[in-house]
């Protein structure tokens, strides 16, 4: 059996960017994916968490199918907001689409394109990303008890914490051993975008996640077991790392 790979190259990923929420469905086939070939079209979606349904910025999308005797995969990356489109999958086929995040392989989904432009939302579960690694080897660190916090939510796999926390810079601290910081630079960000949905979408991105890790990895260094007292500005992300002997579910 023959295998043919295709590459998502640049033009998929600027898809990928442009295209999210409903504008794909309301575009024609070659506005999407240009010079496309006869009986191909575009698969679009969102990845999002099963628990949270935010989306998931900077997760790969592969999808893969069998043709005429041969093999074909396209892969594409996420945009901030969790939305994905991939060209030049082939039409009456039946495509196999499986979501990959930090490492991490989903559930895949069969789709079978009938019409030029389709769209597969893709859940994905952050609870599985982390390998099996335990809540000792992760620092505790809650906002307030929010449900919808970016920082929680989508970076599960680094932090201990619990969205029903009430606040863990309530707990009795044993030892407060400074802050930690780290620079957020590159973050893609669409013009015009400011306030809350700008923080937003900073929180999700890639160059967000790589700052928190640098700020977990302090925190380990100055041997706390806690963060607290966040804040993301524009360009940074800073908390204050310290240690604490009970568990936040006890802090009221």
């Amino acid at each position: 059996m023959k295998t043919r790979r295709f590459a998502s190259g640049m033009a998929v990923g600027a898809v990928a960017l442009a295209l999210t929420g409903s504008a794909a469905s309301a575009q024609e086939l070659n506005e999407v994916c240009p010079d496309s070939p006869d009986m191909t079209g575009a698969l679009w979606g969102l990845v999002s968490d099963g628990d949270t349904q935010m989306g998931l910025p900077g997760a790969t999308v592969v999808a893969t199918w069998e043709k005429d005797g041969e093999s074909g995969q396209m892969e594409g990356q996420t945009a901030l907001d969790g939305g994905y489109t991939l060209c030049y999958v082939p039409l009456g086929v039946e495509v196999s689409v499986q979501p990959v995040f930090m490492g991490t392989g989903g559930a895949a989904a069969i789709a079978n394109l009938t019409e030029e432009i389709t769209r597969l939302d893709l859940p994905f579960s952050l609870s599985n990303v982390g390998g099996g690694d335990g809540d000792e080897d992760r620092i505790w660190a809650c906002f307030g008890g929010t449900t919808d916090n970016q920082i929680n939510l989508q970076n599960s796999r680094l932090l201990r914490c619990d969205p029903g926390w009430q606040g863990i810079d309530r707990c009795p601290k044993d030892a407060e051993l400074g802050q930690v910081q780290a620079t957020i630079s590159g973050a893609t960000i669409p013009a015009g975008v400011t306030g809350d949905e700008r923080e937003r979408l900073l929180a999700g991105s890639s160059e967000f996640r790589e700052a928190l890790e640098k700020t977990l990895a302090d925190a380990k260094r100055l041997g706390a077991n806690a963060l607290i007292n966040w804040r993301l500005t524009r360009n940074s992300l800073t908390a204050e790392a310290v240690t604490i002997s009970v568990d936040p579910g006890s802090c009221r």
